[in-house]
């Protein structure tokens, strides 16, 4: 009997470990062909000019595009900003949170889940979560700060299992801060 070559016992050593991975829940998510394409968020503003001081929405809108009701629904919304290198003299906070069962904020992102009444989600139906937002009455409106706002991370359960990913709007969520006009 021949002993196995290293390149032997690192190909069955890579096996066994993405065999346990796989089974401890840590492997790489496999998508079935029965996975709906995204987008599964739409995300929007009410108002994309504002003013140190002023306040708008962003609603993030969750479509369940699986065959079966979502039962759980678990989000991150992050807030960055955009084109030029961002300026510590611009502040931003969201402010609120409505239409969601559980609100949690960061510095620069909210985290939300619904879970009963608001689930469960039906096929093709939607739930909106809103998030009020402003640019701070201190922040220095001649930076030309834009800020986006992106779903960083979901995760949604469902009949035949769990799904979980991120998403960049198409067309982008963005809100510029702009200086009054002169009196």
């Amino acid at each position: 009997m021949s002993t196995p070559t290293s390149a032997t016992r690192r190909a069955r050593l890579v096996a066994a470990l993405m065999l346990f991975l796989g089974l401890m829940g840590f492997g790489g998510q496999a998508f079935a062909a029965s996975d709906p394409a995204p987008p599964y968020f739409a995300l929007s503003v009410d108002d994309t000019t504002l003013t140190p001081g002023q306040g708008a929405t962003l609603s993030v809108t969750f479509t369940n595009r699986q065959a079966t009701p979502v039962t759980f629904l678990y989000a991150t919304v992050f807030a960055s900003e955009w084109g030029s290198p961002p300026s510590t003299a611009v502040h931003r906070e969201i402010t609120g949170c409505s239409g969601a069962s559980w609100c949690d904020f960061g510095p620069t992102s909210v985290r939300f889940n619904l879970v009963a009444p608001s689930v469960p989600i039906a096929p093709g139906d939607s739930r909106t979560v809103t998030l009020p937002f402003r640019f701070t009455a201190d922040s220095d409106c001649t930076a030309g700060a834009l800020v986006g706002f992106h779903v960083y991370y979901f995760y949604y359960e469902y009949a035949q299992g769990t799904y979980q990913g991120g998403e960049l709007p198409n067309p982008p969520a963005v809100s510029s801060l702009v200086c009054p006009p002169a009196p």
